[in-house]
């Protein structure tokens, strides 16, 4: 492996905060260091480098489409080195301080609660403000340290790591099955009967796979809620078709025979869960020690049902 890298690691940060901010000034302000500084440190980035990074005039500031890739390689690069960084500095410091966490009500206010008393019992410096939201929000807009999502990052200053995914399943009451006219054999099926959307992340449409083949389906929503509890009550009463967590929230009903599968060789696409927070925060011992906590538990709830 080799020593050094061809270039200093922290211009790098400078490069990303003048990507990120569109002007000198601005990044030298955020970064509390002089222009001149940020200037010097860009120049000698492009020099190491061999290539032009930037366009400058006297009105705007443009990156080049080679500082576009670089900038995309710099923000995995920082983030692996904060990721170091947080190691290190966790191992001699125990998390303190406040997080202001948002989760989804989707989540389930047991798993929410079971994370927030695991880590305030093993971290007894650290403070902790959980909501749980019944919608998408941004943790640099709506003033969270982390936020948990779904879906790809919209904004690329935002750090995302994947903390558990939910494998779907479709079910329905016996009584809405034995009601069908017909047997359902094919996922094209679904196009014309009543289906209980879940919709944290809006409506969109339904994909299932079996393998290497997939359907993208347009069922007829006959209800959508953003809780699987609330979908889980309209399946019961048979009044469609929908996708639950796989014997997550389900495990009595489905030994109790009261929601059946459905079309059990196709599942509809596992939905991803990340705990999202802005690269400024990705060296935080505390959000570090809080990802942490929120894998083992989804482990330990896992291993429960």
């Amino acid at each position: 492996m080799e020593q050094n890298p061809p270039f200093d690691l922290d211009a790098l940060l400078v490069f990303g905060k003048v990507v990120e901010s569109r002007s000198l000034s601005k990044a030298a302000l955020l970064l509390g260091m002089p222009k001149s500084t940020v200037s010097r440190k860009l120049t000698k980035l492009e020099s190491d480098l061999g290539i032009k990074l930037l366009r400058k005039n006297t009105h705007q500031l443009t990156v080049t489409d080679l500082g576009e890739k670089v900038y995309s390689h710099a923000v995995n690069i920082l983030t692996e080195a904060n990721g170091v960084r947080a190691l290190v500095e966790g191992s001699r410091q125990e998390p303190q301080g406040e997080l202001k966490v948002a989760i989804p009500v989707f989540v389930g206010i047991d798993y929410a609660s079971r994370v927030g008393a695991t880590f305030l019992q093993r971290y007894p410096h650290s403070r902790l403000d959980i909501r749980l939201v019944d919608n998408m929000v941004d943790p640099i807009k709506d003033g969270f340290d982390v936020v948990f999502g779904t879906g790809p990052l919209q904004d690329s200053t935002l750090i995302a790591r994947k903390v558990f995914s939910l494998e779907l399943f479709l079910c329905a009451s016996p009584h809405f099955v034995g009601q069908l006219t017909e047997p359902l054999i094919d996922p094209t099926q679904l196009n014309s009967l009543p289906f209980i959307d879940f919709g944290f992340a809006g409506p969109h449409k339904l994909t299932v796979v079996n393998r290497k083949r997939r359907h993208e389906l347009s069922p007829q929503v006959r209800a959508r809620a953003n809780n699987f509890q609330v979908c889980k009550q309209y399946i019961l009463q048979g009044l469609g078709i929908g996708a639950m967590p796989t014997q997550i929230i389900c495990t009595d009903e489905l030994r109790d025979g009261s929601i059946v599968p459905v079309l059990p060789e196709w599942r509809p696409e596992a939905l991803d869960v990340h705990m999202i927070y802005p690269f400024e925060l990705s060296f935080s011992t505390l959000i570090s020690a809080f990802y942490e906590v929120a894998c083992e538990i989804i482990v330990e709830n896992t291993a429960r049902t």
